[in-house]
Parts: structure tokens; C-alpha cells; sequence
């Protein structure tokens, strides 16, 4: 399976529709392309609804885009998590560390 990203600009804020999966197959251009959005937003919002898995590759990621958007004063928030997905930051420890709408 693929991952899919669908960019919504709402001038200072993105919004990053993710479909598919978020592995290692996915995740070099999925990296390219969550922080070129860290670079061009103050808000990125990864709209995560149809986001059917996140390996540790995926994590990687959000931890980088994070870590990016809190260095320039900007944000990163998730939505629309499935439970799946929220259970790998719940073990993980992201889920402490990462802001939910």
C-alpha cells in the first residue's frame, strides 16, 4: 500500500491530508515533503483520518516536523487520529509529546 498527501493552504496554516501508510517504503518522500510544509507554514496540521498505519520511520518524521515548527515558533497538530495509529503514540510516548485537535 501507498501513501497519499493532499495539501490544503490556508495561507499562515496547512493543513496535510495523509491516506494510506506511513512506513519506511513511504517515508523518504513523505519527509521531503512534511518539511518543506514545516518550512512554508507557522501552523501544519496532519489531518490523519485515513492514515491506516505509522511505523517507527513515521515517527521519526513527526518527531523531526515537531521539533522544526517548535524551533521557529510555529505548531504542529494532529487530527482526526484513528485509534490504531493513536495506540503507537500511546506506547510510544509521542502521544505526551505531540498536540491533538
Amino acid at each position: 500500500m501507498s501513501l497519499n498527501l493532499n495539501l490544503i493552504n490556508r495561507g499562515t496554516e496547512g493543513e496535510l491530508v495523509m491516506i494510506g501508510r506511513l512506513d519506511s517504503n513511504t517515508s523518504v518522500e513523505a519527509e521531503k515533503v512534511v518539511m518543506d510544509l514545516t518550512e512554508r507554514f507557522d501552523e501544519l496540521i496532519l489531518n490523519m483520518q485515513d492514515l491506516d498505519y505509522i511505523s517507527s520511520a513515521g515517527l521519526r518524521i513527526l518527531k523531526k516536523a515537531f521539533m522544526a515548527m517548535r524551533r521557529k515558533g510555529g505548531s504542529l497538530k494532529l487530527k482526526n487520529v484513528n485509534k490504531m495509529v493513536m495506540e503507537v503514540f500511546e506506547v510510544t510516548g509521542f502521544a505526551g509529546l505531540l498536540q491533538f485537535i
